[in-house]
């Protein structure tokens, strides 16, 4: 999901080439069922709780976004403060990017962006660009306790980069598959943020459809497989893989030369959805005895290897030696 052509990541950025069902943006201008189903108008009340802004109303409702806030919501202040908060400005100031330049593109509700830039706004000087959206996800078939078309709010991601735009690929750091330049280590910090936003906007989750081995791994770190089948077959192949070098395991996942060690059959690379859950039955769904009984119960009987045979073909299809 997306992190295309990356410029470099912890988690290298990609636009999703996978469909993500998601309800499209068609909301006349004054639908009070609409209204009534907004994450912060229909949560419970309490301490603390948030009082929608006309922006965000007007954003929900029609799309539009005038004072070019993140979904209608957040300011430049209000997102610096979350980048902060999660620790990313800091880590960036550790590595020789203080004070980074943000820059908010919030137009179309379907690519929310948020870029910081070292020094000048562009490309070269990346360092962070993140193209999200909010959307009701619908399920293409029963997983666990929910039944097909079963709809989940969340905070979508089409596209993420961490990138160092000075670094260098090393031997001990090898470029990784639809990287353009190294990260910068920030990976937990990184996912803080996408748990602190998640919490902001009340959604059940975020949600992402890695298109890489690597991608996966990375985000494992607090995503999750909705699925409990396919979290199952992805921790087989990290497992069984362990001693492959990364570089080395997620280009074999590309090229389709991965194998199941016990039938000699080809064992494709798996796009789905990989989720960060946040709250309520996703979040209690993926943490709970069934779910994991069914992922290693799915782990369990699969047994994966490389064939390096195949690989090697492929390298020299690619002309490298």
């Amino acid at each position: 999901m997306a992190f295309g052509n990356a410029v470099s990541t912890d988690i290298p950025g990609r636009r999703s080439r996978h469909e993500v069902r998601v309800t499209e943006r068609k909301i006349p201008r004054f639908d009070l069922r609409r209204i009534f189903r907004l994450p912060l108008l229909s949560a419970e009340e309490g301490k603390g709780a948030h009082s929608p802004t006309e922006s965000e109303v007007l954003f929900d409702l029609t799309g539009e976004n005038p004072e070019n806030r993140l979904f209608g919501r957040h300011g430049p202040g209000e997102v610096r403060g979350l980048l902060e908060r999660s620790g990313l400005l800091r880590g960036m100031s550790e590595r020789g990017f203080p004070e980074p330049a943000l820059a908010l593109s919030c137009a179309d509700p379907a690519d929310q962006r948020i870029c910081l830039f070292s020094g000048p706004e562009c490309r070269d000087r990346l360092l962070l660009e993140a193209r999200l959206q909010l959307s009701n996800f619908h399920l293409r078939h029963p997983i666990g306790p929910f039944a097909e078309y079963r709809s989940f709010r969340m905070l979508v991601i089409h596209w993420l980069i961490l990138s160092n735009p000075d670094g260098r690929f090393t031997v001990d750091r090898p470029r990784l598959p639809g990287q353009e330049r190294p990260g910068m280590g920030l990976l937990d910090e990184l996912l803080e943020f996408l748990k602190a936003l998640s919490r902001e906007l009340s959604v059940d989750g975020a949600l992402d459809v890695p298109d890489h081995f690597h991608t996966a791994l990375f985000y494992s770190r607090a995503f999750r497989y909705l699925d409990p089948a396919v979290e199952g077959r992805f921790r087989a192949i990290a497992r069984d893989l362990a001693s492959v070098p990364l570089v080395l395991a997620s280009d074999a996942a590309r090229e389709g030369c991965l194998v199941d060690r016990g039938t000699g059959a080809p064992l494709p690379w798996a796009a789905a959805e990989q989720v960060l859950p946040a709250q309520g039955d996703l979040r209690r769904f993926l943490r709970s005895e069934g779910y994991r009984e069914a992922r290693d119960r799915a782990a369990e009987g699969l047994r994966v290897a490389v064939d390096w045979d195949l690989y090697r073909e492929k390298l020299a299809a690619r002309g490298v030696r």
